[in-house]
């Protein structure tokens, strides 16, 4: 099948317009009536079939049922060229989020000097979320990433390398502070400041809170660990990171969570399962795995 009838097609069961999809691709109207014949020839079916009386496009059964099966192979079509594109540069780019950044790279970027590669990777640095969705998506090679729970995506080779509970960061001066453990359900009146969307422990957060009956209030939320720092030793609110993060300043108290099943901060490489590494990406793999994967 030809990839840009599948993606005229994918357009046409979204917008259902004829005219519109051939403007958006800058192409004649007959180009995608034509691409749509081609289709249906190839499989020998109709469909998408006009209804004159509601005025617009139904797709048909065998139509959803390419639809579905277009929008993977173009996905994977797309991830042929971006790993062919990053094989040929010589290059691998990696997903690495502020957290795992600050608490577990350095020593990552030392033996990666130590072999030569460090300046052969590019980094993206987003929350864990966001990293696995590009790296779903074939917008990086690999990641370092982090999850509530082991990650369960069949696409997706998962190898652990750490897990640490989720604690309460307080103030030195906060009232809290003066406890070494905590209750969630005793921080039902206290200010939250959070990361925002795409970080695992909004995640956690949500999960305590869902457990202990209570919607928390949250004054504000951010993309740093550090601005987070400063708003909590500042008394704006008190928050919830992973226990591997260690306040930056010393007016800050970590206090530990007395709930059963406190969620996990799990850490991991991964990488897609059909992603062929060249000689130099695994040379690069290798030494993560060297650096973070401790023998027992």
């Amino acid at each position: 099948m030809n990839t840009r009838d599948l993606e005229y097609f994918i357009r046409l069961t979204e917008i259902k317009n004829f005219s519109k999809v051939a403007q958006e691709f800058g192409v004649s109207q007959p180009t995608i009536t034509f691409a749509l014949k081609r289709l249906e020839e190839e499989v020998n079916s109709r469909l998408i079939i006009r209804h004159r009386a509601q005025g617009g496009l139904l797709i048909t059964d065998s139509g959803a049922q390419l639809l579905n099966h277009a929008k993977r192979m173009l996905l994977h079509y797309n991830l042929v060229q971006k790993e062919i594109t990053n094989s040929r540069l010589k290059m691998l780019s990696m997903g690495l989020p502020p957290i795992i950044e600050n608490n577990y790279f350095p020593e990552v970027a030392k033996n990666l000097k130590k072999a030569g590669l460090l300046d052969k990777i590019q980094t993206m640095e987003y929350g864990s979320r966001t990293t696995l969705r590009a790296l779903q998506n074939g917008e990086i090679d690999m990641a370092l990433l982090g999850s509530i729970d082991p990650l369960s995506d069949e696409l997706i080779i998962t190898e652990e390398f750490d897990r640490q509970p989720f604690e309460i960061f307080v103030a030195k001066n906060h009232p809290l502070a003066q406890k070494k453990e905590v209750w969630f359900k005793d921080l039902r009146r206290e200010d939250f400041v959070l990361f925002k969307n795409g970080f695992v422990h909004n995640h956690a957060f949500d999960l305590l809170a869902a457990r202990n009956h209570f919607r928390p209030h949250v004054v504000f939320r951010s993309n740093g660990t550090h601005s987070l720092m400063n708003l909590i030793a500042d008394g704006v609110g008190i928050g919830l990171l992973t226990a591997v993060v260690n306040p930056i300043r010393k007016d800050i108290v970590k206090i530990k969570l007395l709930d059963t099943d406190v969620p996990m901060f799990v850490t991991s490489i991964a990488y897609r399962r059909s992603h062929v590494f060249n000689n130099l990406q695994q040379s690069i793999l290798d030494n993560i795995r060297g650096t973070l994967i401790k023998n027992e």
